[in-house]
């Protein structure tokens, strides 16, 4: 591709970033070249042409034959599937990349078209997006590189992410049957993309592993952007590499990164929410009555789910903190003794506690289903 090209950027949602799918690497190529095509002020998708000349420089195929393969590839694409997690909605959209590619014999081009549905997770974003530019990734080699220095560019500006490897193995498009083992993976997927990274692009990484028991279940990226950020001139004047509460948390210590992140994690708070807690709550209250205070909400929850099984987490851990819920700290921090006594079953809630529950539930749903 030419180099003025190269030089345009890439810019997608988080979601669409951390999307579960799988493509190749010239598939993977072509898509983030049509999404580099993409204006800031585009409001819908528009037909992307593409000459064979610039498919071919891209992906390095020459002979007779080559298109042949070319309209082959983008024949593929229509079929590849791609599943999104809104966590706003709490659902997933399962469609294809493309509605259409139109191939025009004798002509020297291709013409292909997003499907509607990707409208939100590309077209005019103003906030959760990561971009870079497509010089970046139209060298790497490696089937996975490009996905992980996505994965990782979101992160670029904290420096640092925890990933679960099965998770990773599914954002990264592997199935069950391909690296079983642990060594495999890291030595065909991480290692090789690390290198790569390191090589080719402005970004690299390290990696902790983090265990359970003898098996290694997560890991934590360390990240480091090596070169200057593309000019923000590049970008539209709203556009910004993570959102304003990605980039207060960012200049924190450890403890109150880790808390933003597990309060929407594992708490199901809304980041605006989580934001609030860590910078405003903890430096209040102190970490001990935070901890308490999640604990409460984490029981609190297990008892209310018994009764109403739409019990929602985030919206009775968030009344907790707006209401300022009591908490008893010597119940919630006493050292636990242990015991030898048989452990009787918890006795089935009356029809008060029921009632109690549920007008409290409908309460929090009145208040946050808006």
């Amino acid at each position: 591709m030419a180099k003025k090209a190269l030089k345009h950027l890439v810019v997608k949602s988080n979601e669409l970033v951390e999307a579960h799918y799988r493509l190749s690497l010239n598939e993977q190529k072509i898509i983030l070249a049509m999404i580099s095509r993409i204006k800031p002020d585009d409001a819908d998708f528009k037909p992307i042409r593409f000459s064979v000349e610039e498919l071919t420089e891209m992906m390095g195929v020459s002979g007779g034959a080559y298109h042949t393969e070319i309209r082959a590839i983008a024949n593929n694409l229509r079929h590849r599937d791609l599943h999104i997690y809104n966590s706003k909605e709490d659902s997933y959209l399962d469609i294809g990349w493309l509605s259409a590619s139109k191939y025009y014999k004798g002509k020297g081009y291709i013409e292909l078209r997003f499907d509607p549905y990707l409208k939100p997770y590309l077209l005019q974003l103003k906030e959760r997006f990561t971009a870079y530019q497509l010089q970046n990734v139209m060298q790497l080699n490696s089937l996975y590189a490009i996905r992980i220095y996505e994965i990782l560019k979101q992160y670029g500006k904290i420096g640092k992410r925890e990933f679960d490897i099965i998770e990773l193995r599914k954002v990264l498009g592997i199935t069950d049957n391909e690296y079983k083992l642990y060594g495999d993976f890291k030595r065909f997927v991480l290692l090789t993309a690390q290198k790569e990274l390191s090589a080719k692009t402005d970004l690299q990484f390290s990696f902790e592993e983090i265990k359970t028991g003898r098996a290694v279940t997560s890991l934590q990226f360390h990240v480091v952007t090596r070169l200057p950020e593309p000019p923000q001139d590049a970008i539209a004047a709203d556009y910004t590499i993570h959102d304003e509460y990605d980039l207060a948390v960012s200049k924190l210590p450890d403890y109150e990164r880790g808390l933003f992140q597990r309060l929407q994690k594992t708490y199901l708070l809304s980041k605006k929410q989580s934001h609030e807690v860590v910078t405003g709550h903890l430096p209040r209250e102190g970490k001990e009555r935070i901890e308490g205070v999640l604990d409460y909400c984490h029981t609190y929850h297990k008892k209310a789910a018994r009764i109403d099984p739409k019990a929602h987490l985030g919206a009775i851990t968030w009344t907790a903190f707006k209401d300022g819920w009591q908490v008893e700290q010597q119940d919630l921090f006493k050292e636990t003794v242990p015991t030898y006594k048989k452990i009787e079953p918890p006795p089935e809630p009356t029809e008060e506690n029921k009632a109690e529950v549920k007008a409290m539930l409908a309460d929090f749903f009145k208040r946050f289903s808006t």
